[in-house]
């Protein structure tokens, strides 16, 4: 029997191929019908919502292939240390002092950049005693791959001149032998000793979450893949409770970190497992590849073994990389391992995500390993003037490459790597067919051919046609006519998830 419409949407310009239709119909979370208005009427009952799109284009539900949803969500409870809001250390340091009543036991703060063009440093052990000396303070740096904390901090997870810098993880230290404060690559090590003491209690998470998933379906997102290294059973069960309710009304695939994999598998679930009545999914074993100790860690060896060994438990790998070394040693590392079969025959591809220098020798040994690419075209957007002061010349066209990735034929898809910056797709989307900075600056380098490839990137590919899972979003204005220089300023005015409308701009009165 099929199921009554219960969604129309009317006079729009209907991302579809050649036929432009003007309407569609979503009846049991998936398209029943597309063509013109009068035929996709009759399929309406008095029950269903129609919704005017006002000639606004329609598109598929946007996909950010690889975003840390938590951390991104967290970022609106913690002290904005972004260089457009603290230019200086001083700034930084009198803006943790001004937030001290509104934090917890930890006063946080987030995105403070090193680079020229931020604080042309990192902050210290001293700088952050200026906040507070009874309290523990923690700054993250832009990247979420290091941190900085305070005396008393430093006191309460256990670091002083002695500690040994743990597996992966740099205890960065004066000429003394003193601890400075900077931490990089020990983000799982610091939550075990805090023992969650750092973090926002749940309610406050929750509300973050719920805010964050908001912000997402204003840009037309519709699925996400969190890419968080040290998810595990604890963060399954969350993400189930958050899609189940409600509070992220999103498709999720929770990625695996690779210390997590058998317990995740002690507990039935393997990859490709579902949960929130199959809004939750589990994903890629995640394994973090890392340069930040001055060599790669894991080493390449050990690397093919861990590839091996994930793929013998039946997950295939998504291995962060950077680097061009670390691009290189996943590639060969992926190519080496045993390839991971489905039921079906077929093979299931391991990720490479970021991929950031990839000039062309490096990118051929990518397009061999068969690995799909998954790069952050936004940061081209974001940051593309603090890489024209820190990248060399001949390395700037052959950052995220997207344009040259899909010209060699690898599977690619696009993520914002959130919160490191906006997770913005029509940023990402603006970059990978311009490869131009928010403020003009030219990356060089080879762009995508069209909005339009850029989009199918971005949505894993999805179409909009009778039979196809029923999210899209209604945006303005239409990305198709719209310069690069300002695709970035495309919003949803309504986005539809899994045949549901979970967000209606101010435009529309309430269905």
């Amino acid at each position: 029997m099929t199921p009554s419409v219960e969604i129309v949407l009317l006079n729009g310009k209907i991302s579809a191929g050649e036929s432009r239709p003007t309407a569609l119909a979503v009846a049991g979370g998936t398209i029943q019908a597309v063509g013109d208005g009068r035929e996709i009427l009759r399929l309406a009952t008095p029950r269903t919502a129609v919704l005017d799109c006002e000639g606004r284009t329609v598109i598929p539900g946007i996909v950010d292939a690889h975003c840390h949803v938590l951390a991104a969500a967290a970022t609106g409870l913690r002290v904005d240390c972004r260089p457009s809001t603290t230019p200086e250390v001083s700034d930084l340091v009198d803006a943790l002092r001004r937030d001290l009543p509104s934090q917890g036991e930890w006063i946080r703060g987030f995105g403070y950049d090193d680079s020229p063009i931020g604080l042309g440093r990192h902050p210290d052990r001293q700088d952050l005693d200026r906040v507070s000396t009874e309290r523990p303070v923690r700054v993250d740096h832009r990247s979420g791959h290091g941190c900085v904390l305070n005396s008393r901090a430093l006191a309460m997870v256990g670091i002083d001149r002695w500690t040994p810098d743990p597996t992966g993880g740099v205890i960065v230290r004066d000429h003394d032998g003193e601890p400075t404060g900077l931490l990089l690559e020990m983000n799982g090590w610091l939550r075990e000793r805090a023992g969650g003491s750092e973090g926002p209690s749940r309610q406050q998470m929750d509300r973050a979450v719920r805010d964050f998933g908001e912000k997402l379906l204003t840009y037309g997102v519709t699925a996400v893949t969190d890419a968080g290294p040290s998810n595990g059973l604890e963060r399954w069960r969350y993400f189930q409770r958050v899609t189940g309710d409600g509070t992220l009304p999103l498709w999720v695939t929770m990625m695996v970190g690779y210390d997590r994999l058998e317990e995740m598998q002690a507990a039935g679930l393997g990859y490709g497992e579902a949960g929130s009545r199959g809004l939750l999914t589990v994903g890629h074993a995640k394994i973090m590849l890392t340069a930040s100790a001055g060599q790669l860690s894991p080493d390449p060896a050990r690397l093919t073994d861990m590839v091996a060994h994930a793929h013998a438990l039946g997950f295939p790998v998504a291995i962060h990389a950077v680097e061009q070394d670390a691009v290189v040693t996943s590639a060969l590392a992926i190519s080496d391992a045993p390839p991971l079969v489905a039921n079906d025959g077929n093979l299931i591809p391991d990720r490479i995500e970021h991929c950031a220098e990839c000039p062309p020798d490096v990118l051929e040994l990518v397009a061999r390993s068969g690995a799909a690419v998954v790069p952050n075209p936004g940061f081209l957007h974001y940051d593309g003037e603090r890489y024209l002061s820190t990248v060399a010349t001949d390395l700037l066209p052959h950052l995220y490459p997207v344009g040259a990735l899909v010209f060699r034929g690898v599977p690619t898809v696009l993520g914002s790597d959130a919160p490191v910056v906006e997770p913005n797709p029509w940023a990402s989307m603006a970059a990978a067919v311009s490869r131009r900075s928010a403020g003009g600056a030219n990356m060089g380098g080879q762009g995508v051919s069209s909005v339009a490839q850029a989009l199918a990137l971005h949505s894993g590919r999805r179409r909009i046609a009778p039979g196809m899972p029923a999210d899209l979003a209604v945006v303005e204005p239409d990305p198709f006519t719209t310069s690069t220089g300002d695709l970035a300023n495309v919003r949803s005015v309504a986005t539809i998830v899994a045949g549901q409308l979970f967000w209606l701009g101010s435009n529309y009165p309430e269905m």
